[in-house]
């Protein structure tokens, strides 16, 4: 989908809250200060209060300032620019923060706004702050979602600190929630907030095309209202069953039965009214779920087995977290939810529906969650995890884990070969399946494997058909390894214990219904 410069400029801005002005709200609030035109040293206060943000180019705003920890004399010092650093990271470097990769991104981001944040002792607040940012006139907000990112310092590879959104949308003005997760600035370090927007329809105003960006249409586009071919039984579905979520005129499932391959219609499609989806999960029953995002916020969709056409939700669950990737507990049935921006992993009950509230959450301090993505699980229910900061991580939590757990092991380091992980998938031996999105592989692991090891395998997606990207994966209960590429197929793999082999089967072809990846789901 599209980045636009006002859903950049609205990073930039909330980053600059984030980072700068994290101290905590109050009754002691201080009034708004005026907006500041150059480097800034502002008085940072255990109690908190109101920060006015710079000015520049048309955007302005204020942000709330949670309590903190800072010692007496500490100042914070922002500056404003209308381009980030050379070299720096941008909202384009990071892991598909939301539907990058989506073939209606046509334009990357582009920075509108920039501030670099210095604090001149350490701090901790309390949480992290709200913001509100008035848009500059002319600024459209249609089909357009806006979100923050804060960067701990200015290389390329600087680790991705805080992402907020997307927005709440009211004429001109941007309202971002803060969260309960502490932020913690260290004195030396240059902080980057940057503010950007992502196109949700094709109505959103398009960014300028950079000359490198893939602008092609795909070669054919699913229609999204087209009946069934089949309809499927309204009983449970068999295991095996294979869900896709496609990304054409609009998005699209198509659950295809066990051992599907070439050019076969699935058993059944249906389309949904939803936003940048990010992550697809079945249960048993053949239940979809679904997360994307809407103007509301986050939402996470439900869709009884046999749905067809334009089918209704048969659950909107919507909660206050960020939820990017989905799975399902197979000894409790509870839906479970990711939480990149604030590295939280939730457990819904099933059926969970409206504001529910989680029966249970991993987070904390010594959970080694870092920019949390797609969950597994094994046979004994252990609970893992990929990480996408940084060159990235997997961890794997025991059976039952809850709260502020300690991974019983982690997988990450130099020999591990992971880049950018955001897909997982664990099969039944505990063979471990890890999508990297930077250099377009699967690594694979051996069970009980931790520490910095090296994979067992890898495939290379130039070596094959796919491209990995998000690296969309799934496993059977025959432990064959399914493959979602932005290529319109989907290759299926035997087991992969040692060197990589030609795929067994591949689903492709017009009556697939198969476009752009943004999902794939087996039924255990």
């Amino acid at each position: 989908m599209q980045r636009s410069n006002l859903f950049l400029s609205l990073a930039f801005y909330v980053a600059i809250a984030l980072l700068g002005g994290c101290g905590g709200g109050g009754a002691q609030a201080t009034p708004p200060l005026p907006a500041p035109t150059g480097p800034t040293p502002l008085k940072v206060t255990m109690a908190g209060g109101t920060l006015a943000l710079p000015a520049s180019g048309g955007y302005s705003g204020t942000l709330q300032l949670p309590t903190s920890n800072a010692p007496t004399g500490t100042t914070m010092t922002i500056a404003a620019a209308n381009a980030v650093p050379t070299g720096a990271p941008t909202p384009q470097t990071l892991p598909r923060p939301h539907d990058l990769r989506s073939p209606r991104a046509i334009a990357l981001p582009n920075v509108l706004y920039v501030l670099t944040i210095q604090v001149s002792q350490n701090v901790t607040f309390g949480s992290i702050p709200s913001f509100s940012i008035q848009l500059p006139a002319g600024i459209s907000t249609v089909n357009e979602a806006f979100f923050i990112a804060v960067f701990s310092g200015e290389s390329a590879q600087s680790p991705l600190l805080a992402s907020l959104g997307p927005a709440t949308i009211s004429g001109s003005t941007l309202g971002f929630a803060g969260s309960s997760t502490p932020l913690t600035l260290d004195a030396g370090v240059t902080y980057l907030v940057e503010l950007y927007d992502v196109a949700t329809g094709a109505t959103a105003t398009p960014s300028p095309v950079p000359s490198s960006s893939p602008t092609a249409a795909p070669t054919a586009a699913p229609s999204p209202t087209a009946a069934p071919t089949a309809a499927p039984s309204p009983s449970s579905p068999a295991a095996g069953t294979l869900y896709a979520l496609s990304d054409g005129s609009a998005y699209t499932f198509g659950a295809f039965a066990p051992g599907a391959n070439g050019n076969v219609a699935p058993l059944a499609s249906f389309n949904a009214s939803i936003q940048s989806p990010t992550g697809i999960a079945v249960d048993a029953t053949g239940r979809a779920y679904v997360v994307g995002y809407s103007v509301t916020g986050t939402q996470i969709l439900s869709y009884a087995y046999g749905a067809s056409g334009n089918a209704v939700p048969s659950t909107t669950l919507t909660t206050d977290i960020n939820a990017w990737a989905l799975g399902i507990d197979p000894v409790t049935d509870d839906l479970v939810a990711t939480d990149a921006n604030n590295n939280i992993v939730e457990y819904f009950a099933p059926g969970a529906n409206g504001s529910a509230t989680p029966v249970k959450t991993i987070s904390g301090a010594n959970t080694g969650l870092n920019l949390p993505y797609q969950v597994a699980f094994d046979g004994s229910d252990n609970i893992y995890v990929v990480n996408g900061n940084g060159f990235g991580s997997v961890v794997e939590y025991a059976a039952g884990a809850t709260g502020n757990a300690t991974p019983i092991a982690t997988i990450g380091g130099n020999l591990t070969g992971l880049d950018g992980p955001e897909a997982l998938a664990v099969d039944s031996t505990g063979r471990i399946y890890v999508g990297n999105s930077v250099n377009d592989t699967i690594t694979v692991y051996p069970p009980g494997s931790n520490g910095n090891v090296a994979p067992s395998a890898i495939l290379q997606g130039g070596s094959y058909d796919f491209l990995i990207d998000q690296a969309l994966i799934a496993v059977d209960a025959s432990n064959d390894l399914y493959v979602y590429g932005r290529t319109n197929e989907i290759e299926v793999f035997a087991p992969v214990t040692g060197s990589p082999q030609a795929p067994i089967r591949t689903i492709t072809g017009s009556s697939t219904g198969l476009a752009y990846a943004e999902g794939v789901a087996i039924v255990p």
